[in-house]
């Protein structure tokens, strides 16, 4: 097997790192939110990935092997404000495809975005995960994260 290298994506990742958020949007939230329209990552992921990778207070790396993207890491910087009195970082998104997990691409990952969201002197850090996904809360948990508050929601249709 050939190494994997994580480094900051560029503009050439676009194509890869398109298509693994689009994956990750199709694993985890299309089945796990009904509200979740399929066909939003053809239309809309391309220009948010991209306007991410040019974003001062993002973070953005990719997990390459052999020139293919085979997961990623997306991170935001909020600096403190008059509503937040201490900076935080959120891990917005994290993904490694199938094939390749089990191998601590996605603990890697993780470990760049909190090391970079320290450095930046954020307080806290912050990721979400779907209730119903139980191996991204585990996986996130063997990182430190902790339950910090619960989303609710009431379909009405």
């Amino acid at each position: 097997m050939t190494d994997i290298e994580i480094r900051p994506a560029t503009l050439d990742d676009l194509d890869g790192l398109t298509q693994d958020s689009a994956d990750l949007f199709a694993e985890d939230g299309v089945t796990r939110d009904r509200l979740r329209d399929p066909e939003w990552p053809r239309d809309d992921i391309r220009t948010r990935c991209a306007g991410l990778i040019a974003a001062p207070d993002a973070l953005v790396l990719v997990a390459v092997e052999d020139d293919t993207v085979i997961g990623h890491v997306i991170g935001t910087f909020s600096p403190a404000s008059s509503m937040w009195t201490a900076a935080r970082a959120e891990l917005v998104s994290t993904h490694v495809a199938v094939p390749y997990r089990g191998q601590g691409i996605g603990g890697r990952l993780v470990e760049d975005f909190i090391a970079w969201g320290r450095e930046r002197g954020a307080v806290r850090l912050h990721v979400s995960a779907y209730t119903a996904n139980d191996s991204a809360i585990r996986f996130y948990q063997r990182y430190g994260f902790v339950p910090l508050s619960i989303e609710l929601a009431l379909d009405v249709d």
